[in-house]
């Protein structure tokens, strides 16, 4: 199995509190984000660093010689 990661970062205001922060990383984590890690930038702001995974299965050799005579015999 592969994976191929996304990251991105979102930025917060410490004075707009916590609620405005979890709201945000919950609307991010319903599209499959997480929060990687979560740093302080010039004392009154938060960046939280975000990634998301898509994984995939990798046919192996014998599946994609399967594939390619199935193929051939138009199935």
């Amino acid at each position: 199995m592969k994976v191929n990661w996304e990251n991105k970062y979102v930025v917060f205001a410490v004075q707009d509190g916590p609620k405005t922060m979890i709201e945000a990383l919950n609307l991010e984590g319903a599209d499959g984000w997480e929060v990687a890690s979560i740093v302080s930038v010039a004392g009154n702001q938060l960046c939280a660093f975000l990634k998301r995974g898509e994984y995939f299965v990798e046919p192996s050799a014998e599946q994609e010689k399967e594939e390619e005579v199935l193929a051939l015999w138009g199935k």
